[in-house]
């Protein structure tokens, strides 16, 4: 029976960090890990299946965190459509979501460049258009419900939405790779989202004058 050492398994991870840092997941080798590790390549394989296995390692649990609050608050954000909330419940379902990101984003580290900028290749290489698409579907469902009576959401304001979406999720993966200092990150996203709140706000002002 194989023995497994947890610092041996802590120092392929921090190894593969690196290695995916510099390479970016597709160019990545399972030699050169090992070599950084100080074992053989043969050794990494007894801790992990493949370079697919150590990638998901590292930033499997970010990606899972973000799913499950995808999904919540996706299911939150239909709550809106369907029950009608009123403006003040609205700007608190942002500010929640706003928080949840800032938090989310903030405690993950080191993974976030690793799924944001080094993930080409992988199973996550559509992370960004898979959060903008999440972006623009919180933004169009929570618009949509804050115009209600005065129509359906035009052209310009769903080109307004796709543009606020892609905006956020670009200035996030620009801010994960050019700072790596957690707290640093942190400001930043955290400058990033208020400027994004503040335009979400000024449009449900908008929509609620609209209604009146």
């Amino acid at each position: 029976m194989q023995v497994l050492k947890e610092e041996v398994r802590s120092a392929i991870l921090l190894a593969a960090y690196e290695e995916f840092r510099q390479s970016g997941y597709s160019e990545a080798s399972i030699r050169r890990i090992a070599a950084a590790a100080g074992m053989t390549s043969g050794n990494i394989y007894r801790y992990f299946r493949n370079k697919e296995d150590l990638f998901d390692a590292i930033v499997g649990p970010l990606y899972s965190e973000y799913s499950r609050y995808a999904q919540e608050y996706l299911q939150t954000a239909e709550g809106i459509v369907t029950g009608g909330w009123d403006v003040q419940a609205r700007t608190i379902f942002f500010e929640r979501v706003q928080a949840t990101l800032i938090g989310l984003l903030m405690a993950s580290g080191p993974s976030l460049l690793l799924l944001l900028c080094r993930s080409e290749g992988s199973k996550y290489e559509s992370i960004r258009s898979e959060l903008t698409g999440f972006v623009e579907s919180l933004l169009t469902k929570t618009f949509s419900a804050a115009k209600a009576a005065a129509g359906p959401l035009n052209e310009n304001e769903r080109i307004e939405i796709g543009m606020l979406s892609a905006t956020l999720i670009e200035g996030v993966a620009w801010i994960a790779a050019k700072y790596h200092d957690s707290e640093r990150l942190g400001t930043l996203v955290e400058q990033l989202i208020d400027v994004f709140g503040g335009r979400v706000e000024k449009r449900l002002l908008v929509y609620r004058d609209l209604i009146g």
